[in-house]
């Protein structure tokens, strides 16, 4: 067997990361598969839309993951595709049908959840095309990435603001994940860590909502806001960071010191004139 054809038998072959983005993948099909059953939320006080977002945790928990299973053993040339088709479905549609589902079909308002809705579905599409188009920049990922733009929809869903507020912070995320702004990459453990933990308390309040505990209505708004809060301060603190290392690292350039113009005086002899140049 030559190497060209052992080459090609190796690649055929999914490494254990392509399973890890099957399992992102198949985690955003049974989230839309509770969303389809449910069909109106008419509120989020729904199981199925507690299990819905704890499939949503767990892809994305497989795709944090899958990039550096990836680095460490063994990569594939479907690797970057398959990431971004299960990219489109657990943090593009599922969410964009969340939102259809949370408004209600039969409401006044499902006209312009559907314009939001096909918008954010949209700008997740155009966001991970551009990321494999793109030239890679160490540390950074340009416009919000698509989990973070994932479960910020589903954090404005779960405080329930009214119905156009909600669709016109939509709207935003839509444009924060096409935009050019930089997001930081999850490329360090200390972020890699604080992702995790803050996965497994959003599970948490999530199952402690779902089964009626004391305070998980209370702990699930208080995750929901704390991830608004983070995603909009999140490219503050990077535009203020990239500004404060341009500025220290810049070349100083000195300003040049203009020196004042001679005075010139006339000094006038016997039928002849010449100018002399006077020093300071």
């Amino acid at each position: 067997m030559s190497t060209a054809e052992t080459e090609c038998a190796t690649t055929e072959r999914l490494s254990p990361a392509d399973f890890l983005t099957l399992g992102n993948a198949l985690c955003g099909i049974a989230a839309l598969r509770s969303i389809m059953v449910q069909g109106d939320f008419s509120g989020t006080n729904s199981r199925l839309f507690a299990g819905a977002v704890l499939l949503m945790l767990i892809g994305a928990v497989c795709d944090l993951f899958d990039g550096r299973m990836a680095r460490r053993w063994r990569s594939t040339p479907y690797g970057p595709h398959l990431d971004n088709l299960a990219d489109v479905i657990t943090f593009g549609l599922v969410p964009a049908a969340m939102t259809l589902a949370w408004v209600g079909f039969d409401d006044d308002w499902a006209m312009p959840a559907m314009v939001a809705a096909a918008a954010f579905f949209l700008a997740i599409v155009v966001r991970l095309a551009r990321y494999v188009t793109a030239a890679p920049e160490p540390g950074i990922f340009r416009g919000m990435p698509a989990p973070l733009c994932a479960f910020t929809v589903v954090c404005v869903i779960v405080l329930e603001p009214p119905v156009p507020m909600a669709l016109a912070a939509i709207g935003c995320v839509a444009l924060l994940a096409v935009s050019r702004l930089p997001f930081p990459k999850p490329t360090s453990r200390t972020l890699v860590a604080v992702m995790v933990v803050w996965a497994a308390c959003g599970a948490a309040s999530v199952v402690a909502w779902a089964a009626g505990l004391p305070g998980g209505e209370t702990g699930m708004r208080f995750t929901a806001a704390s991830e608004l809060f983070a995603a909009c301060m999140i490219p503050v603190i990077m535009l203020k960071l990239r500004h404060t290392t341009r500025d220290r690292f810049a070349p100083r350039t000195t300003r040049r010191r203009t020196l004042p113009r001679p005075r010139r005086r006339v000094v006038r002899g016997a039928g002849t004139s010449r100018r002399v140049r006077l020093r300071r």
